[in-house]
């Protein structure tokens, strides 16, 4: 008989379930029976084995061959048996995670680049540029650029998988104890095969998921530390058979240890595992036995032992089939809204350069047809005619893909990461996002969604542990339709308690943490009260909870806050909670010590929300005790006693609306006929291999029934610090925020006025509907109310705002397909939604409800955030656009799911409203610069298409095409990407977030404007100087028309002109911006004094062909009148245009900059008033005409026209403007001052001060030494208003 044929039996005993002798013996050899391992040669054989079984197991797992299961798609392996384990295949405890092997690399991570367009494209160019008919430019030219951006992406993909391999063999030679031949030898990781026992030692990593067989500890338990898998550092309790406990680590009895495991196949679930272990017992006659194994008795790879000195493992998964490895996969890749556009923007450019390379493939047929075949024979004779013009023409076209090629930015992606990458790290960086009482930084970690934090518009917030503190106390109880603790009858009656609290120190057990302010509850306990004594038993023995003593003191180990806070309670009212055993519970009663023995534990589920424990009391009864929610309990309850219920309801509501979290208490008396009867079913759902939980619930639920009601406990969960203020100003930026709970509906709604979500003025409204039609009815008839209230508000002139109220149950109709969209268009209409009983699975749901939202196809996404701080927020996490974790008490699994993460619920405001905020106009700033930059420099080769005959002959050096974005153009961008500022903190109201929201700083439209901006800069960048040169002549008396005069002349504007624009877009100015800026343009100067220098030419005519350029445009006087005028043309237009948005359609952002310039200016303007007349006595006696005063002297530019004119714009300049090197005294850039309209300001220039008096003034913080300044009038502004920008502009803080 196969053993993989067989299926299990179920017997009846609770300990020990018999099946047929078969299933023992079959495919086991006698020697595996009986004896010890094979003798040493057959291990050696074995061993030599696995190194080319290695090979093959690689080889199958690569083709997706599955290895190591039954027909029954189960695992089967067996101890002490490694010719049967090899037989079937199972892979070897190897490991490997680098992305790139060493002979592969370059073809694979070339293969990986070129997959990106830009790369692709550029390739094609220098295929192109190969071709000698329609080579415009020399190769390097395209080569340089895409080797730099090749090469860096390269490295740091090679330098990390150099560190992964490192990582990998570190791990792969560490030492763990294998039993071999009666023997523990050290053995690698790496040799650790299926079957093994492994002997690990305290504070060592378990190298594979193994099946804990034995521990040093009492009763077969082992203490594990799970950092490595889900980040918690908490100890956690891991169990052995009590079938198994007693093996040790004795060599002889583990040698002769015959089991054999059928479990469910690799899998990445951390929190399950399902199998089955079969032992064979040295009796020959005695029948083999099953247990049920489940996660609580395996631990997995990564976990380290702790407080253990060793435990014995049975190896079941290894490799890369291991829990850890298979959650090592790559997350699903999210992608920003900016990623999507630049993604459509750079076909919008491939199309513009196809259609542009084909106008000049038109000209170039035009003019060959024209003025081609004479021209050739007037100025090269000597060449042969190439073609006929079409075909002329159709080579152009290429050429001029080669020529304008740089339409497409190679460099856009490295530099956006780039980018990226900066804003990130001063997220990383932020003290004021530091925790300092869990000394917790906040992290980015991913740094590909920063300017995504500058566009959300729903945030999705847990409750528990993200808007609370996950510090739970016991406050309040109603048992026997008595209330207890703190003062109880009324809504106002809210967490008031009496200065007096009880006395605990009776009770040696008792926590001093712990304060109760209800005196009766403890009289109750020691008077014996029977339903107080059920109350307290409940929360004493129904837990999973694990003790130990630490210096004497008994402590506690929970995993939910909730547990420890009612066993904390239990304990100082004398019921202690002392130890437990696999079968026992031991107590402490009033001082007097109780077992029970633990027949079984219904366990807690996101599903059930409730636990039970069926046990044999001291006095022999069988009970089982039940806590969990009201919706899950109260359905079990029965009818003797309603009166009880409705009181308990009616306590519980209370407790709700107080914002505690409550529980009800249950309990019964089970016969030992029905407990056997229902035994045998619950042990046949826990042999089960298929479905084994729904098998375990359907058997909960039979003796889950009937129970009578205790009472109900309240724990207090206090909100964190800043939650109301965090919430109120995300509501300000037009944040809409979703609150999805597990707690009861009046929980919910208390929590959602504490912290402010629902405003006294919002009007609540409530869909709590438990059938489809009766959901869809209160759907229309919600909206209908919105309606009408919305007129009856217009008709008064005030807003109104909704908050919506969702329970579990009704959402779960209305997220069905035929409802969805009707209660997404009323949720949308809500200020705030609240979400109460809901489900892991439901949070996931709503947040991509809302997220796959789009009422148009051409509207933005709806940015959605979701943040939460444990694992049943993983899923919404991972849902929602931008996922935040909160590294609180309930684990960090959240925090290893999310993009961002920090210890405070009051830390997102600064993430979204200050880090997002900047990062998304630091983005779109630059982006419109690099499309403008790329567009002003390539299009000056298409306008001078027509003076070379549409020959693709390149005006400028082909060595400047290469550094233009490299060198000359991409730094101080760049800079302004990562840190320009257009507001301080200070000075930013909420509502200034509105940009990013309504995306108007980056979109199409944007992207054709800075594209417009370049097609004229690239116009005047060529036209002017071409008409100033035309008939110019140099000092030798020869014309300046050459071209490489011409165009070394344009390169240098086009270099000035550009730079000077990215000056005018910086609002923020450092040493830094100046340095590269300026710096930049100096550049520009040094390199092309060598590139034109006799000695590059001497070393390559041919590259260096520009000779001389440099040196004969500085000199020409006119080539720095035409860089100047050039300079003006076009840059006033953009500033005016600028000036023309900002007075006419400004954007909220706009005028809250336009205000706070226009109140420093009041203060300046008013202060010249005050001292207009001492000043106007000094004039009087200086020159009205413009003149340079004598050395040591005073010139005050002061003229009629300059003191009638209207708009006289300027800055106050002094030695002393500025004590921290910026440009401003404030600050700013010259982009603001030139373009915001501000007030204006005389322009003073000293040379000697000692004849004018002084004032001493503080603008912004810093100290300015100002002149009495003359009469002039401030021009006053205008502003749009509303009741938003009225409320922002009221809020900024200009002092």
């Amino acid at each position: 008989m196969n053993v993989e044929d067989d299926a299990p039996s179920v017997a009846v005993s609770p300990s020990k379930h018999e099946v047929e002798k078969p299933l023992l013996c079959s495919g086991m050899s006698e020697t595996s029976k009986r004896a010890a391992p094979a003798p040493d040669q057959e291990y050696e054989t074995v061993n030599a084995m696995t190194t080319f079984e290695r090979w093959v197991d690689q080889i199958k797992i690569l083709l997706g061959f599955k290895t190591g299961e039954n027909d029954q798609g189960l695992r089967v392996l067996r101890s002490n048996d490694p010719q049967y384990n090899l037989e079937q295949n199972f892979p070897d405890n190897f490991i490997s995670t680098t992305k790139y092997k060493a002979y592969s690399f370059l073809l694979v991570n070339l293969c990986e680049q070129f997959s990106r367009l830009a790369n692709a494209y550029f390739l094609l160019i220098l295929i192109l540029q190969l071709i000698p008919q329609i080579a415009a430019l020399d190769w390097w030219i395209t080569l340089l650029p895409l080797l730099f951006v090749l090469s860096v992406t390269g490295f740091k993909d090679a330098y990390d998988d150099i560190q992964r391999w490192r990582s990998d063999k570190s791990i792969n030679n560490r030492k763990t104890s294998v039993l071999i031949n009666n023997q523990w030898t050290e053995t690698k990781w790496s040799d650790v095969t299926v079957g093994s026992l492994l002997r690990i030692k305290s504070n060592e990593s378990i190298p594979a998921d193994v099946l804990l067989v034995s521990s040093s500890a009492p009763n077969g338990l082992a203490y594990i530390e799970t950092a490595e898998l889900d980040g918690e550092t908490n100890l956690k309790v891991r169990q052995s058979l009590a079938e198994t406990e007693n093996l040790m680590d004795d060599v002889g009895a583990l040698s002769t240890f015959f089991g054999r495991v059928q479990c469910e196949l690799p899998n990445n679930r951390l929190d399950k595992f399902i199998g089955l272990l079969a032992i064979e017992s040295m009796e020959e006659n005695e029948d083999l036995a099953q247990y049920s194994l489940d996660n609580d008795k395996i631990l997995l790879r990564g976990m380290v032992l702790k407080n253990t000195s060793w435990v014995v493992g049975l190896v079941i998964f290894t490799g890369h089939q291991t829990k850890l490895m298979m959650n090592s996969g790559k997350p699903s890749l999210k992608r920003t809204n900016v990623d999507k556009l630049l993604n459509k923007i750079v076909y919008y450019i491939l199309g513009l350069l196809l259609a542009l390379c084909t106008v000049c493939g038109v000209g170039s047929f035009i003019w060959e047809n024209i003025r081609g075949e004479e021209f050739s024979k007037q100025y090269a004779p000597w060449i042969a005619p190439l073609d006929t013009a079409i075909v002329i023409a159709l080579m152009r076209i290429p050429s001029y893909i080669i020529v304008l090629n740089t339409l497409v930015p190679i460099s856009l992606y490295v530099s956006v990461e780039m980018i990226r990458l900066g804003q990130s790290m001063f997220i990383n960086w932020d003290l004021l996002m530091y925790h300092n009482d869990t000394d917790t930084p906040a992290r980015a970690r991913s740094t590909a969604l920063n300017e995504e934090l500058g566009q959300i518009k729903y945030v999705f917030s847990d409750k528990t542990g993200t808007l609370t503190q996950n510090v739970m106390v016991f406050l309040k109880g109603s048992i026997n339709s008595i209330q207890y603790g703190g003062n109880s009858g009324s809504d106002e009656d809210i967490a008031k308690s009496p200065s007096k609290s009880v006395d605990f120190s009776w009770n040696k057990y008792a926590d001093p943490k712990f304060t109760y302010d209800d005196e009766s509850l403890l009289k109750a306990v020691k008077a014996r009260d029977p339903e107080v004594d059920k109350f307290f038993k409940v929360l004493s023995l129904c837990h999973t909870v694990m003790s130990s003593e630490e210096e004497g003191k008994l402590t506690y180990q929970a995993q939910s806050p909730d547990e420890e806070a009612l066993l904390t309670a239990a304990r100082n009212f004398g019921y202690v909670f002392l130890t437990r055993t696999q079968k026992t519970v031991t107590i402490s009663l009033l001082g007097e010590t109780e077992e029970y023995e633990m027949l079984a534990l219904l366990d807690f589920d996101n599903v059930r929300k409730r636990m039970s424990i069926i046990l044999r009391c001291p006095d022999g009864k069988i009970r089982l005790f039940c806590k969990g929610a009201d919706t899950t309990v109260i359905p079990l309850l029965n009818d003797s006693n309603p009166a009880k219920l409705d009181a308990t309801l009616d306590h519980m509501n209370l407790y709700a609306r107080q914002g505690l979290r409550t529980l009800i208490i249950a309990g019964k008396e089970i016969s030992d006929y029905d407990y056997l009867e229902w035994e045998k079913i619950f042990a046949k759902a826990q042999l089960s291999l298929e479905d084994r939980d729904g098998a375990i619930n359907a058997a909960n639920e039979l003796i889950e029934r009937d129970l009578d009601l205790i009472g109900s406990s309240a724990i207090e969960d206090k909100l964190q610090d800043g939650v109301p203020e965090t919430i109120a100003n995300l509501a300000r930026a037009s944040i809409k925020i979703w609150v999805l709970t597990g707690d009861k509906q009046e929980t919910a709604i208390n929590i959602g006025y504490s912290c402010k979500l629902i405003k006294p003025r919002m009007e609540v409204l409530i869909l709590e509907g438990d059938e489809s039609d009766e959901v869809k009815f209160e759907i229309k008839e919600l909206q209908y109310r919105i309606d009408e209230l919305r007129r009856t508000a217009k008709k008064e002139g005030v807003d109104a705002e909704f908050a919506l109220v969702v329970t579990g149950t009704t959402l779960r109709f209305a997220l069905e397909e035929n409802l969805k969209h009707a209660f997404l268009k009323l949720a949308l209409q809500c200020a705030a939604v609240i979400c109460c009983r809901v489900t892991p699975l439901q949070k996931a749901l709503v947040v991509r409800l809302v997220k796959n939202y789009k009422p148009n196809k051409a509207d933005d996404d709806n940015i959605t955030l979701a943040i939460g701080d444990g694992a049943n927020d993983v899923s919404m996490i991972r849902e929602a656009h931008i996922g935040v974790g909160i590294s609180g008490k309930e684990g960090m699994q959240a925090v290893l799911a999310s993009d961002f993460c920090f210890a405070q619920f009051r830390f997102l405001e600064r993430l979204i409203l200050v880090h997002g905020h900047w990062s998304y106009i630091r983005m779109c700033k630059f982006l419109r610069y690099f499309f403008f930059k790329n567009f002003a420099f390539t299009l000056v080769q298409l306008f001078y298409a027509p003076f070379c005959g549409f020959t693709a002959q390149t005006i400028f050096d082909p060595l400047y095409i290469t550094l233009y974005n490299v060198v000359f153009t991409s730094m101080p961008v760049m800079l302004v990407g990562i840190m320009d500022q257009e507001l301080s903190v200070e000075n930013a109201p909420p509502e200034v977030y509105e940009v990013g929201q309504l995306n108007q700083l980056f979109n199409k439209q944007a992207f054709a404007l800075s594209g417009f901006h370049g097609f004229v800069v690239a116009a005047g960048c060529l036209f002017i100087p071409y008409q100033m040169f035309a008939q110019s002549i140099n000092i030798d008396g020869l014309d300046q028309q050459s071209m490489y005069f011409i165009g070394t002349a344009i390169a240098g504007i086009v270099t000035i002109v550009v730079n000077f624009q990215v000056a005018l877009e910086t609002t923020l100015w450092t040493v830094y911006n100046h340095i590269l800026t300026w710096g930049s343009i100096i550049s520009w100067f040094l390199l092309f004094l060598v590139i034109c220098s006799p000695f590059a030419f001497h070393i390559s005519p041919d590259q260096f062909s520009y000779f001389d350029g440099i040196y004969r445009v500085v000199q020409t006087r006119i080539w720095w009148l035409t860089m100047v005028l050039t300079l003006v043309i076009c840059l006033f237009p953009f500033i005016g245009y600028r000036l023309y948005v900002i007075l006419t359609q400004p954007t909220l952002l706009q005028e809250v900059v336009y205000n706070i310039e226009k109140e420093k200016v009041s203060k300046l303007s008013t202060l010249t008033k005050t001292l207009k007349a001492p000043l106007k006595e000094i004039a009087d006696h200086i020159p009205l005409h413009l003149h340079h005063g004598h050395k040591g002297g005073h010139a005050l530019y002061a003229t009629k026209r300059q003191q009638s004119r209207k708009d006289l714009h300027g800055r106050v300049s002094s030695a002393q403007a500025s004590t921290r090197g910026y440009a401003f005294a404030s600050g700013e850039g010259y982009g603001r001052r030139m373009i915001a309209g501000g007030e204006a300001m005389v322009q003073i220039k000293r040379q000697d001060t000692r004849h004018l008096p002084s004032q001493i003034v503080d603008v912004e913080g810093e100290d300015i030494q100002l002149p009495k300044p003359s009469n002039v009038r401030p021009r006053s502004g205008s502003m749009r208003s509303s009741t938003k920008r009225a409320q922002a502009s009221r809020v900024v803080n200009v002092d």
